[in-house]
Parts: C-alpha cells; sequence; structure tokens
C-alpha cells in the first residue's frame, strides 16, 4: 500500500499521518511496514529513514527531504553537520544529534501547528484537513494567508504519530499582528530561495557584517553595536509570538543573542537566523522607501499601542488580549500615563494614590502602607512602581539610612571598646562591616583601628623538645652495641625527623651527635 498523495505543501509527517488513518493495520504493523520499526518516532518537519518511506511514495527520497521536510532549513543553516542532515539514510538519532535541537540554549516544546483557517480550506477543496509544512517552522506562530495566529497541538506517546491526529477545523482562532504575519510571509519564501544554496557559515556571518555595515549598525573599528540592534530585535521578536516564547530574545539585554549568532562560533538555531534576516530586510525597506531617512525601521511599542487601545474606552481584558500582555500590565501602563480604567470596586481613587505616593516618598515600608489604606501590597507595589522616579528615590532613601545605621554601629562599638583590633569589630558587626567595606570603602579605613601585625607563634617548643631528645637517644645509644647511621636512629626514636630534618633546631642534639661521631673514631 503506498503512501497517500501529497497536497500543496503537504508535510511528510502529514501523509504518515493520514496513511495510518486510512490504512488497515496497527500502528505498530505501520511503522514497522513504513521505517522497518514498530517502535519508531516520526518527527513533525525532521523525517527520517527516507530511503525506507520512498519505497512507499512515487517521489524519490531525495524529492521527499526537500519538498516535504524543513531538513534543508536546518542544513543551510548548520553547515557543519550537513552532510548528516541531506544523508536520506540518516536514522532518527543521528538527525536529532546533527540538528543540535537538543544543544541549543533556546528551544521551543515539540509540537504540530495548524491554522483553522487553511484547515477549513483544505477540507472544502480536498475532502481533508492536513498539516502545513510551512506552518511547521521554529518560531513561526502566524498563517500569512489568513493573518491568524497558529494553534499548537500536542504530540501523542513517543512515536508522535497515529491516525486520530489530524487538524481540527472546529478550533477558534485569533488574528495576529501584521508583523507576524510579515515575518511568516518571509520565512516561506526564504525556504524557498535557501533550496538551491549551501554557503558556509563564515559567509553567511560575512554577509550579514557586510548588511549591518550599509545600514550604519557597524562601529568605525568594525564592531557591532550590540546595545542598538538586540533592543530592535527584542521589540521585534516580541511582536512575533502571541505569548512568551523561549525562542524570542529573553531581555533587551541579552547581547549574547546578536553576538553569538555573529561570530560563528558555535551552530545557532535557525530562528535566530530567520529573525536576524527579517531584521535586515526590514532596514533595506525603510531605505528604499525613504531614502531621506538614516533611522531603522521603527518597531511596535507595546507602551504606545496599550495607551492608544485604553484611550479608545477599551476595556483592560481586550486590551490584554489585543497586545498580548497582562491585565496587570496594562492597569500599570494605565496608573503609569493617568489614564482612568473602568475597575469595579473603585478601590485605588486619585486621592489613594496621592496618599499613597506622599508617605511612600517619606520611606515607610509597603506593608504599613498597605494596613493604613486598607489595599493588598501588591497595589501599594504597583502604585510606587507607576510613580516616575518615586523607586530610585526609595532605594536612594534605604540605602542613605543603611549607610547611617552601619557608621553608627561602627562608630559606637569602637568608641566603647579603644582597645578592639578589626578583627573584633568585623565579628560583632559583621553585616555592618561588609556592608561599608563594599559601598563606604574610604571612610570604613580612616576608622578602623589601625591594623596590626600578625605575630608568629611558635607551635613547638624546641628547648623542651632539645632535652626530651637528648636524654631518649642516650638512653637509645646505651642499648645498642654498634652505632647505626643518624637516619636509622630517627627511625628508631619515632620517625619524626628529629635528627633529620629538623636537627637545626636541636643544639643539644647536635653536640651529643658529635660526640658519638668522634668517639665512635677512636
Amino acid at each position: 500500500m503506498q503512501l497517500p498523495t501529497a497536497f500543496p505543501d503537504e508535510s511528510l509527517f502529514s501523509r504518515i499521518s493520514r496513511y495510518m488513518a486510512i490504512c488497515e493495520y496497527t500502528q505498530e504493523q505501520a511503522l514497522k511496514q513504513l521505517l522497518g520499526d514498530g517502535k519508531a518516532s516520526i518527527h513533525p518537519y525532521l523525517t527520517s529513514n527516507l530511503h525506507i518511506v520512498g519505497q512507499f511514495s512515487h517521489e524519490s527520497p531525495q524529492k521527499l527531504l526537500l519538498n516535504q521536510t524543513l531538513r534543508p532549513l536546518f542544513s543551510y543553516y548548520l553547515p557543519q553537520y550537513r552532510i548528516v542532515i541531506d544523508d536520506v539514510l540518516a536514522n532518527s538519532n543521528e538527525l536529532i544529534r546533527a540538528s543540535q535541537l537538543s544543544t541549543f540554549r533556546d528551544k521551543e516544546h515539540l509540537s504540530v501547528k495548524h491554522c483553522p483557517l487553511c484547515a477549513k480550506d483544505d477540507l472544502y477543496d480536498f475532502g481533508i484537513a492536513y498539516w502545513h509544512l510551512i506552518h511547521q517552522v521554529p518560531g513561526v506562530e502566524a498563517c500569512y494567508k489568513h493573518k491568524i495566529w497558529l494553534v499548537h497541538n500536542e504530540l501523542p506517546n513517543r512515536n508522535h504519530v497515529n491516525g486520530k491526529l489530524l487538524p481540527d477545523v472546529g478550533r477558534e482562532f485569533t488574528y495576529c499582528n501584521d508583523l507576524a504575519r510579515e515575518f511568516a510571509q518571509f520565512v516561506s519564501t526564504q525556504i524557498q530561495n535557501l533550496k538551491a544554496k549551501k554557503p558556509s557559515y563564515e559567509a553567511l556571518c560575512n554577509a550579514y557584517l557586510k548588511q549591518l555595515g550599509i545600514n550604519g549598525s557597524l562601529t568605525l573599528s568594525g564592531r557591532v553595536k550590540r546595545k542598538i540592534i538586540t533592543k530592535e530585535l527584542f521589540e521585534l521578536s516580541e511582536a512575533l509570538f502571541p505569548t512568551h516564547s523561549d525562542l524570542s530574545i529573553r531581555t533587551p539585554e541579552d547581547y549574547r543573542f546578536v553576538s553569538s549568532t555573529l561570530s560563528g562560533q558555535y551552530p545557532q538555531h535557525p530562528f535566530k537566523h530567520l529573525l536576524l534576516e527579517f531584521y535586515l530586510s526590514r532596514i533595506q525597506l525603510d531605505d528604499k522607501t525613504d531614502t531621506g531617512s538614516n533611522t531603522h525601521t521603527a518597531l511596535p511599542n507595546k507602551e504606545e499601542q496599550c495607551c492608544d487601545l485604553l484611550r479608545t474606552g477599551l476595556s483592560m481584558a481586550a486590551v490584554s488580549r489585543e497586545i498580548a500582555k497582562s491585565r496587570c500590565y496594562v492597569k500599570s501602563t494605565a496608573l503609569k500615563n493617568n489614564i482612568p480604567v473602568n475597575l469595579k470596586p473603585k478601590t485605588i481613587t486619585p486621592s489613594l494614590k496621592v496618599a499613597v505616593v506622599k508617605l511612600a516618598k517619606k520611606g515607610f515600608h509597603r506593608d504599613v502602607l498597605a494596613k493604613c489604606h486598607g489595599i493588598s501590597t501588591g497595589s501599594v507595589e504597583l502604585i510606587i512602581s507607576t510613580t516616575t522616579g518615586l523607586v530610585e528615590w526609595r532605594k536612594r532613601c534605604k540605602a542613605e539610612s543603611l549607610r547611617r545605621r552601619y557608621c553608627c554601629q561602627i562608630m559606637r562599638f569602637i568608641a566603647s571598646n579603644p582597645n578592639a583590633y578589626r578583627q573584633e569589630v568585623k565579628h560583632t558587626h559583621e553585616a555592618a562591616f561588609y556592608w561599608l567595606y563594599t559601598h563606604e570603602h574610604e571612610w570604613l579605613e580612616e576608622v578602623l583601628p589601625i591594623a596590626t601585625k600578625t605575630q608568629h607563634v611558635e607551635r613547638v617548643n624546641w628547648t623542651k623538645r632539645d632535652t626530651e631528645v637528648v636524654m631518649s637517644l642516650k638512653y637509645l645509644l646505651n642499648s645498642l652495641d654498634k652505632i647505626p647511621s643518624r637516619t636509622s636512629l630517627d627511625s628508631m626514636l619515632g620517625g619524626h625527623g628529629w635528627l633529620t630534618s629538623k636537627l637545626a633546631y636541636l643544639p643539644k642534639t647536635q653536640r651529643l651527635l658529635r660526640l658519638m661521631m668522634l668517639s665512635d673514631k677512636k
């Protein structure tokens, strides 16, 4: 029995799922026939063992690899492992290792994605919904055809496939933003273009640096302006996902995201390259449309977007869904920009906010403020964080309070203990000592007692030990007929090194040994 004929943009994983749905075999029997192993797992976009699967298809294994898997994408951006990724004989373990998915710092939970509207169109045109290959690209979360967010579907068991795993046409959908749609369309075009190219990683990095140089993103010495690029890439990546994703840049200060991609030292996830290329293409497009402007493309600002939507009268819940942020973020943005929000009951009134800010400026603890005004600690923190400059002022007040308190503790202890040395001060007021050592080092050095030199104290009383060794040595010599060597005598005394390495500390013992040697010669 052959695999079902491939539909437009259908993945090989989807064809195998449809095969499992219509064949008369059990799941284990079908996998045994297709892959030679009844317990084999099938990856949603990195299908392996194509030389076996190709026997059940009219296409060659090479065509299956190029047109129905994402192996060309990984081969293009991971040239070090291109031989294994392009090998139709590669098994699942070899392919996963070569694709480096398990080693990347940034990765996403493995699932299979679909567009509900595409599924309805496929059901109307072909009588069945199937998995589109372009929807499975890691980091692509939107359907550029219908401008909606893709739906993630959890994979069943370790085989990742069964006859019931097909797109659900009844799933609800949400419209995405323009940037996510543009990125999905850019990735689709990029995948079609890269199939005929096989550059080295060095050539890729050089192309990025050349484009950055043209756009003015390099310094005069040729160094990358990481701060500007990372900030803009962060804002761009935030718009590409409906919720937080491990693939996106973590913070606007995550400079490693840019430097690791441009250094060429270690393999990087294909999404990083696609995001950087999309960023560069937008800058290039902006330069073409507006030659008089040297500024980079304007990226969406979540705070401005939130304020605009709130001013139109939308509820916090609606704004939260629209910008893909939490209600807490929307509420804090509204308070920060003095935008009235319709909340019931209205506990945080403008007068309450003024009263909280007034006491907060005086340094009162947030728990005290919460009890005083009958609100939660979180509400107090929200008011403080949304008042411009108040957080920095409270930090400064706290630091000044600590400085005065710790200085007073140290000065009082030294005044009451004039003969105390530095170690006593440190052990008695350890927290104060270390805080001042870090933040007020010069003042601490002036106040502390003068450091005293350490005095060496001998652990052994060598005078007493010398007398004891002489007595033991005399007793030993009287019991021997023949005088042995010093090493042998030292061993007889216990092997402490008194007659060898430590003999210089024992003058009486030295004289006794000298007399012993002279008498032996006579």
